[in-house]
């Protein structure tokens, strides 16, 4: 299930060096945060796994499957309402060009706050 327009939508994208950043606009109405929380709605964990899974498809134009998360750290609760932009930054991409895979790492923020750090590995479908 892609979140992309739906869950968010892309609102701007800069690239910089090696890293690329997307600008997201959550969309509070979506039946996920009916689900968690009603009338306090939290962006669950798994959904910010998958949209930066998409948001990896998107720039490098291949599909991806998440294959082991190496480390994760949620520092903060992204609110929908509360912090409906957010920024999600694509760090570092290593390909293990003999193994297929690729060591991800990236942070979501939203007003100069970290919201999560990420480190895991994908491995292209193609």
């Amino acid at each position: 299930m892609n979140l992309k327009n739906s869950l968010y939508t892309i609102q701007d994208v800069a690239r910089e060096g090696t890293s690329v950043s997307y600008d997201l606009l959550l969309n509070a109405g979506h039946t996920i945060y009916q689900a968690h929380f009603p009338n306090e709605p939290i962006t669950p964990g798994v959904c910010i796994l998958q949209i930066l899974r998409e948001l990896l498809e998107e720039h490098t134009g291949k599909q991806y499957e998440i294959t082991k998360v190496k480390n994760v750290k949620f520092l903060s609760i992204l609110s929908p309402v509360k912090t409906p932009q957010v920024t999600f930054v694509i760090d570092k991409m290593n390909d293990g060009a003999t193994t297929g895979s690729m060591m991800v790492q990236a942070h979501v923020q939203a007003n100069d706050v970290m919201i999560t750090k990420i480190s895991m590995e994908v491995k292209s479908e193609e």
